[in-house]
């Protein structure tokens, strides 16, 4: 495991067994249950990041992580089209894609290349749709 994913996991409390004293991610009560729903569903726990932004995170084993957001929020209406994804390296770099509904981010999380190419370089760069990500990465 990579120290900067031990951190997230540490800062998130998603490692974090009942009593470990671990920090725990923010409160999801006010969260639509919709959402909530398709978070959990999908493996992904609440984050701070600080100067209350929030996001969804969700770490992968190749040492990357997707962050899902809207407008910096956890919260937000599903159907609207105001939620960004992006994946994140360890050491830097994001492919991120904005204005989608949470279904698509969703998606946009599982599909979205890792941001750390094979030669080591780093992607840096936003996308105004999944498809033109994977047609610029893919």
């Amino acid at each position: 495991m990579s120290e900067l994913a031990d951190d997230l996991d540490h800062w998130t409390g998603s490692k974090a067994a009942p009593g470990a004293g671990l920090r725990t991610g923010p409160r999801t009560d006010g969260v639509r249950m919709a959402v909530r729903t398709a978070m959990a569903g999908a493996g992904f726990t609440p984050m701070d990041l600080g100067d209350g932004c929030r996001a969804w995170y969700r770490r992968s084993d190749d040492g990357t992580h997707a962050l899902i957001s809207h407008n910096n929020a956890l919260d937000g209406d599903p159907a609207v089209k105001d939620w960004i994804v992006g994946q994140y390296g360890e050491r830097g770099g994001f492919v991120e894609v904005g204005g989608l509904p949470l279904s698509r981010a969703l998606e946009g999380a599982d599909v979205l290349p890792s941001p750390v190419r094979p030669d080591g370089s780093l992607v840096e760069a936003l996308y105004p749709s999944l498809q033109q990500a994977l047609d610029d990465l893919g």
